[in-house]
């Protein structure tokens, strides 16, 4: 008997170390970002903003995409400050176009100790945010810079930490602005 506790406690611990595991993982952010090889990023010093996008591809707006689409715009406008970029008043010499969207994820895993006393969510659908962002070039309208990301979110609160965790990780591979002559 003292053998079958210890097991089923060490079972049990295990389990608890996958699921901390497999939560701490969820919080990341997934980023995929990149600069036209043709695009001559020297010449640019100023950006402003174009329209909004819609969701990215098999995401779609939610009651708080207006919301979160909000949010985003003085980020993204900070961020790019920081690598030296300066806002336009008009046109800028690049400009930035965003979109957010969301999407239910099913999680299916399996579980070596599958057993009916499990918790219920070891298999819980998640929902996942992407927020995509483009910036072009503001004279010929071409892409010149493209980053999109996913990370599960909560669908009912925006988390301001996480967009900024998010614009911080797209735009950190964005070039940073060539040092003004002299």
């Amino acid at each position: 008997m003292r053998t079958y506790r210890a097991a089923s406690q060490g079972l049990i611990l295990a389990a608890i170390a996958v699921a901390v595991a497999i939560s701490s993982c969820a919080e990341g952010v997934v980023v995929h970002t990149a600069a036209n090889p043709g695009a001559s990023f020297e010449q640019y010093r100023s950006f402003s903003f174009g329209p909004a996008e819609g969701p990215p591809g098999g995401y779609h707006m939610s009651a708080r995409s207006q919301e979160v689409q909000r949010r985003l715009q003085p980020v993204i406008a900070s961020t790019l400050q920081q690598r030296g970029y300066a806002p336009a008043s008009g046109k800028g010499d690049f400009f930035i176009m965003y979109g957010s969207g969301r999407r239910e994820v099913a999680r299916h895993e399996e579980s070596a100790v599958a057993d009916e006393w499990l918790p219920d969510d070891e298999s819980a659908d998640f929902v996942e945010g992407s927020v995509v962002i483009d910036a072009f070039d503001g004279a010929t309208g071409r892409r010149i810079w493209h980053g999109a990301s996913q990370a599960q979110i909560d669908p009912d609160h925006v988390d301001d930490g996480l967009l900024g965790r998010t614009v911080g990780a797209l735009l950190g591979s964005f070039p940073r602005a060539a040092p003004r002559a002299q």
